[in-house]
């Protein structure tokens, strides 16, 4: 059984098992066109409708596990964790609640194309700036909606209007910060040996903002850039290590010149691949202050 086919088995199970739940497949197509398929819970009366992505579970089938053992556990943790939530989301009808929680997002153009189509987007360099919306909630938690046409439609709100609001408002409120990569090391390490950060090797700064999400974003800034040049001791490269953060080298760095074999391979074997922003190297010239790739 396949996994296409696993998922119905699941469905259908929970389905004739269950008198208040409906569940449905469905397919979202995430960040680079990554399709991730699970099963969707309805509950009559609640507008909210939690998906749960069944890689996990197909693994202990393949392993042995039954069908019915599977969805009754589906639906304990539905039922136990209160998953059926009302939310409200009147607010996202009107432009003036919805203006400041827009962010932006920093995407690949070539593997978003399909999506690009649908949404108001903005060049820059080989890659496109997006704008979301974040969503604020206690019962479900905090999330985002990608900004599509038809949000242009019903807020009155035109693409450039609201891509700029976006960007101001993620320079103003992020909280971009750039950290040695040894600091951000032995931050993760939980006490591992790291010798003290030293720029006389090779200087190596990691930028993201406080939320470590969508942070590769403060590329698009300029001051921040400028800013970094000025850390960096000049022209330095960027590495884009994934939507969420990028990595700083100076210009000159002997690793320099295989930063484009290196992005490539950690992209096709540390990445997931909805994380992957670009497969090169960007150089930010301090004279010009420009961005070059």
């Amino acid at each position: 059984m396949d996994y296409t086919e696993f998922l119905n088995a699941v469905c259908d199970y929970i389905n004739e098992t269950a008198t208040d739940v409906k569940v449905g497949v469905h397919t979202a197509i995430k960040n680079n066109g990554v399709k991730l398929m699970g099963l969707t819970f309805n509950r009559e009366g609640y507008n909210a409708s939690p998906t749960i992505y069944m890689e996990n579970y197909y693994t202990e089938y393949m392993n042995g596990s039954d069908i019915s053992e599977i969805g009754d556990r589906l639906l304990a943790l539905y039922y136990e964790n209160d998953l059926a939530v009302n939310c409200d989301m009147s607010f996202f009808d009107d432009f003036d609640h919805i203006k400041d929680r827009l962010y932006i997002k920093l995407i690949n153009r070539e593997k978003n194309k399909d999506f690009l189509k649908e949404a108001p987007f903005e060049e820059f360099l080989d890659l496109a700036i997006v704008p979301y919306v974040r969503i604020y909630d206690k019962k479900i938690g905090n999330g985002l909606i990608m900004v599509r046409n038809e949000h242009l439609k019903l807020w009155g709100a035109d693409a450039g209007t609201v891509i700029n609001i976006a960007r101001k408002n993620t320079h103003d409120h992020d909280d971009f910060c750039i950290s040695h990569i040894a600091d951000v090391l032995r931050g993760l390490g939980a006490g591992m040996a790291l010798p003290e950060a030293d720029d006389t090797e090779v200087p190596m700064y990691v930028v993201t903002n406080r939320r470590m999400t969508n942070g590769a974003a403060v590329i698009t800034m300029k001051d921040k850039l400028r800013e970094y040049a000025g850390i960096m001791g000049g022209d330095y490269m960027i590495i884009p290590s994934s939507v969420n953060e990028v990595i700083l080298i100076k210009q000159g760095s002997c690793v320099c010149d295989r930063l484009d074999d290196m992005i490539r391979e950690v992209n096709a074997t540390q990445l997931g691949p909805d994380d992957v922003l670009a497969d090169h190297a960007y150089r930010y010239s301090l004279k010009d202050e420009v961005l070059i790739f």
